[in-house]
């Protein structure tokens, strides 16, 4: 967070960093304090209840918080973003306060208002989703700050006729992942795009179905959130010592200590060795302190290769209903519905196609006529699409992360087996990476 974190943690109820946190408060739930901030409020809101334009839409994002915080935390970005880590933290306290007066309520509740059961569910329902649908907010505006903060306007909704400007891809990545995850993220730029990759500047254009690039977008957002969360298991283990050693590096140092205990053995001098048999060798296997051993060279690459498959499952998945409901509007806003591109392009290629290469023929030719429908791009577009997903999904890790850190149990984890989004099933209460949160991690 950025030096306005003291005002969200610290602050309250203090001479001058008190004063900026009653004056957001003022602005984001109204209240006491300075007249002029109470005017503005009250304007503000004024403005919100009347239904004009959404003060959120000025932001530069292809999707536009509709709940009263997301359009509060929206003008707060917009008329004073120096304020806004400390508008977000009002916001999260003011849905804590809200969970905690529901409880303290339904423990007070009489017979008789017990008997009205079912209304009062259904009250208490709405005011879930109501709540559900604010934190989700919370979380996207917190995202949109986060490219703003590094420079970058965000995509607008796509289709045939966008003309997107050039920017600086390196805004999309430095600061944003570790070296070690830029090296991941690498690869999956080349994976994704092939030799397009690597012309990243090039005008040359690519007709693609809209399916397609809704599709790897949706998979970088996915990758970003999981290079993120490897990322960060990868920099505690590094801190702890607990990196586990290279295999090239465990490869050589065991050949080498079989290769000293091998000249031992053509050796007279059995009962003269030395008491440090194997030499630094040998203390890479030992149980020695952890800081008494050479620092491991493991990549992140490397490391990810180490998980077993339930680890690999596990940090691969969004864990928090509220971030996939962000991920799939975030990719609803810029193309659509995945689901009505998927049945259009069923209706375009039919079922003849029997083999993978017939179709992918197939889909080549609806392309090329236009019977989907399609975006056109250069290949700098292309790759700034992929960044943007893969940094998309690494800001909502980061978001996601704060809000359970501030206010745990505010997020809804994702529900368990098939019933959740594919491969989003919820995590194990033994999540080794963060204490066994089902948030965290």
């Amino acid at each position: 967070m950025t030096t306005t974190s003291a005002v969200s943690r610290g602050c309250r109820g203090t001479t001058t960093t008190g004063r900026r946190t009653r004056v957001v408060r003022d602005v984001v739930v109204g209240g006491g304090g300075d007249a002029r901030w109470r005017r503005r409020t009250r304007a503000a809101s004024e403005r919100f209840g009347e239904g004009a334009e959404n003060p959120a839409r000025g932001l530069k994002a292809p999707s536009t918080p509709e709940s009263p915080r997301g359009q509060q935390l929206a003008y707060i970005l917009k008329t004073a973003p120096d304020m806004f880590d400390a508008a977000v933290d009002s916001q999260l306290d003011a849905l804590m306060n809200e969970v905690e007066q529901e409880r303290d309520a339904e423990g007070t509740q009489s017979e008789a208002k017990k008997e009205q059961l079912v209304l009062f569910k259904r009250i208490a329902d709405v005011r879930a989703l109501e709540r559900r649908n604010g934190l989700e907010d919370i979380m996207y505006t917190s995202i949109i700050q986060k490219f703003l903060a590094a420079g970058v306007d965000m995509l607008p909704p796509l289709d045939e006729t966008t003309m997107l400007k050039g920017i600086d891809l390196n805004r999309l990545t430095d600061g944003v992942h570790s070296k070690e995850a830029l090296e991941m993220v690498r690869e999956h730029l080349m994976a994704v795009l092939g030799g397009a990759g690597e012309n990243a500047y090039s005008s040359q254009l690519v007709r693609m179905s809209k399916l397609q690039a809704a599709q790897v977008y949706a998979a970088s957002i996915m990758f970003g959130y999981f290079v993120t969360r490897a990322d960060k298991r990868f920099q505690l283990d590094r801190t702890m010592g607990t990196l586990p050693l290279d295999p090239l590096e465990s490869a050589k140092a065991l050949e080498r200590l079989f290769n000293s205990a091998s000249a031992m053995d053509s050796m007279d001098e059995a009962d003269a060795a030395p008491i440090n048999f194997g030499g630094d060798d040998f203390d890479l296997f030992s149980d020695s302190s952890s800081s008494d051993k050479p620092e491991s060279k493991l990549t992140l690459k490397q490391y990810i290769q180490n998980f077993d498959q339930a680890t690999l499952a596990q940090t691969a998945r969004i864990v928090s209903m509220e971030g996939v409901a962000v991920a799939e509007r975030q990719t609803g806003a810029l193309f659509g519905s995945i689901e009505d591109l998927q049945r259009e392009m069923q209706d375009a290629v039919g079922m003849n196609a029997v083999t993978p290469e017939e179709l992918m023929q197939a889909v080549s030719e609806v392309v090329a006529e236009k019977k989907v429908q399609t975006l056109t791009l250069a290949y700098a577009s292309q790759r700034r699409l992929v960044l943007e997903a893969v940094a998309f999904g690494a800001f909502l890790r980061s978001s996601e992360t704060y809000i359970d850190d501030y206010a745990p149990k505010l997020l809804t984890p994702t529900p368990r087996g098939p019933t959740g989004p594919p491969g989003n099933s919820l995590p194990s209460g033994d999540d080794d990476d963060d204490g066994g949160s089902p948030v965290r991690g």
